[in-house]
């Protein structure tokens, strides 16, 4: 058995505390999504012939191949892999960033995410999260 004391109201109001940190947390996750995960994540070739687009929740949702770019074939499956990685990578860093927003200093969530990608991959994920 438990020794404290049960005090309903001191229980009620701790209820109702937690009742509005959840809501609360609700709230800023419902605005966090609208800024950061409802879009679509899309990375393109260095040349700007490939793209490949994620919907919100990281699967491929399309991928764009210009004329010019069909031509070329001995390059274009590895080109299209590597976009794919690139965009499954910024995927991860912008639901690593809403994370963070939303648990602030306590966890590095961004640095948990990126800490095993390789540094070049992290780079581009982080250069297409400032586009």
């Amino acid at each position: 058995m438990t020794d404290r004391p049960r005090d309903p109201e001191a229980m009620m109001r701790r209820l109702e505390r937690m009742q509005a940190e959840a809501e609360s947390m609700l709230a800023k996750f419902n605005e966090l999504s609208e800024q950061l995960g409802a879009d679509a994540v899309e990375v393109r070739s260095e040349d700007g012939r490939i793209r490949v687009k994620l919907d919100a929740e990281g699967k491929v949702a399309e991928i764009g191949i210009d004329e010019q770019a069909m031509r070329m074939r001995q390059s274009l499956a590895p080109t299209i892999m590597a976009l794919v990685q690139e965009a499954t990578a910024t995927h991860a860093l912008k639901m690593a960033q809403m994370a963070q927003s939303l648990v602030g200093d306590k966890i590095d969530v961004m640095g948990l995410a990126a800490r095993d990608m390789p540094d070049g991959m992290r780079d581009r994920a982080r250069d297409n999260l400032d586009r």
